[in-house]
Protein backbone atom coordinates (compact mmCIF):
# COMPACT_ATOMS: atom_id res chain seq x y z
CA UNK A 1 0.00 0.00 0.00
CA UNK A 2 2.72 2.31 0.60
CA UNK A 3 4.34 1.81 -2.48
CA UNK A 4 1.34 2.99 -4.35
CA UNK A 5 0.87 6.17 -2.37
CA UNK A 6 4.57 6.83 -3.06
CA UNK A 7 4.41 6.33 -6.59
CA UNK A 8 0.87 9.14 -6.66
CA UNK A 9 3.11 11.59 -4.39
CA UNK A 10 6.35 11.27 -6.18
CA UNK A 11 6.72 14.18 -9.50
CA UNK A 12 9.78 14.18 -11.56
CA UNK A 13 9.09 10.88 -13.09
CA UNK A 14 6.47 9.01 -15.14
CA UNK A 15 4.35 5.78 -13.96
CA UNK A 16 5.84 4.02 -17.36
CA UNK A 17 9.28 4.73 -16.45
CA UNK A 18 8.50 2.74 -13.11
CA UNK A 19 6.59 0.16 -14.41
CA UNK A 20 9.42 -0.42 -16.82
CA UNK A 21 12.31 -0.82 -13.90
CA UNK A 22 9.94 -2.68 -11.63
CA UNK A 23 9.26 -4.91 -14.78
CA UNK A 24 12.84 -5.12 -14.81
CA UNK A 25 13.06 -6.27 -11.11
CA UNK A 26 10.64 -8.95 -11.18
CA UNK A 27 12.10 -10.82 -13.42
CA UNK A 28 15.56 -10.90 -12.05
CA UNK A 29 17.02 -8.40 -14.73
CA UNK A 30 17.72 -4.83 -13.03
CA UNK A 31 20.86 -6.12 -11.20
CA UNK A 32 22.05 -7.30 -14.64
CA UNK A 33 21.42 -3.31 -15.95
CA UNK A 34 24.13 -0.73 -14.90
CA UNK A 35 22.30 2.25 -14.94
CA UNK A 36 19.84 0.63 -12.52
CA UNK A 37 22.50 0.50 -9.41
CA UNK A 38 20.77 -1.91 -7.41
CA UNK A 39 22.21 -2.82 -4.24
CA UNK A 40 20.90 -3.58 -0.79
CA UNK A 41 20.34 -0.58 1.58
CA UNK A 42 21.62 -0.38 4.72
CA UNK A 43 20.46 0.25 8.44
CA UNK A 44 22.31 3.72 8.31
CA UNK A 45 24.28 5.83 5.64
CA UNK A 46 27.42 4.45 7.03
CA UNK A 47 29.48 1.64 4.43
CA UNK A 48 29.94 -0.24 7.44
CA UNK A 49 26.02 -0.09 8.60
CA UNK A 50 25.05 -3.84 8.13
CA UNK A 51 22.04 -4.27 5.65
CA UNK A 52 18.67 -3.93 6.18
CA UNK A 53 17.00 -7.36 6.70
CA UNK A 54 13.12 -7.54 8.17
CA UNK A 55 12.05 -9.58 11.29
CA UNK A 56 10.82 -12.91 8.10
CA UNK A 57 14.20 -12.50 6.50
CA UNK A 58 13.41 -10.50 3.56
CA UNK A 59 16.17 -8.17 2.42
CA UNK A 60 16.08 -4.55 1.20
CA UNK A 61 17.22 -3.22 -1.89
CA UNK A 62 17.60 0.07 -4.05
CA UNK A 63 17.59 0.77 -7.80
CA UNK A 64 18.05 3.92 -9.95
CA UNK A 65 15.27 4.84 -11.77
CA UNK A 66 16.96 8.22 -12.71
CA UNK A 67 20.59 8.85 -12.98
CA UNK A 68 22.75 12.06 -13.30
CA UNK A 69 19.55 13.94 -12.08
CA UNK A 70 19.41 16.56 -9.23
CA UNK A 71 16.91 14.14 -6.85
CA UNK A 72 17.55 11.08 -8.97
CA UNK A 73 14.20 9.51 -8.38
CA UNK A 74 14.91 5.28 -6.78
CA UNK A 75 13.26 2.11 -6.07
CA UNK A 76 13.21 0.67 -2.91
CA UNK A 77 11.93 -3.05 -2.61
CA UNK A 78 12.37 -6.41 -0.35
CA UNK A 79 13.31 -9.82 -1.72
CA UNK A 80 11.44 -12.20 0.41
CA UNK A 81 13.47 -15.39 1.36
CA UNK A 82 11.69 -16.91 -1.25
CA UNK A 83 12.34 -14.77 -3.99
CA UNK A 84 9.71 -12.80 -4.10
CA UNK A 85 9.73 -9.49 -4.60
CA UNK A 86 7.77 -7.11 -1.96
CA UNK A 87 8.05 -2.87 -3.84
CA UNK A 88 8.33 -0.79 -0.58
CA UNK A 89 8.33 2.88 -2.28
CA UNK A 90 9.46 5.47 -4.61
CA UNK A 91 11.85 8.08 -3.35
CA UNK A 92 14.26 10.64 -4.06
CA UNK A 93 18.21 10.04 -3.60
CA UNK A 94 18.47 11.27 -0.01
CA UNK A 95 15.11 9.42 1.18
CA UNK A 96 16.13 6.18 2.37
CA UNK A 97 12.71 4.56 3.61
CA UNK A 98 11.38 1.39 3.53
Amino acid sequence: PEFLESLDELQGITEEKVADVVFEIVSGLAPQIAGRQVHPLRTGTGGDDPFRIRDDGARAYRASLQVNTPSARRIHYWILPGGQVELAQVDTHDQFGV
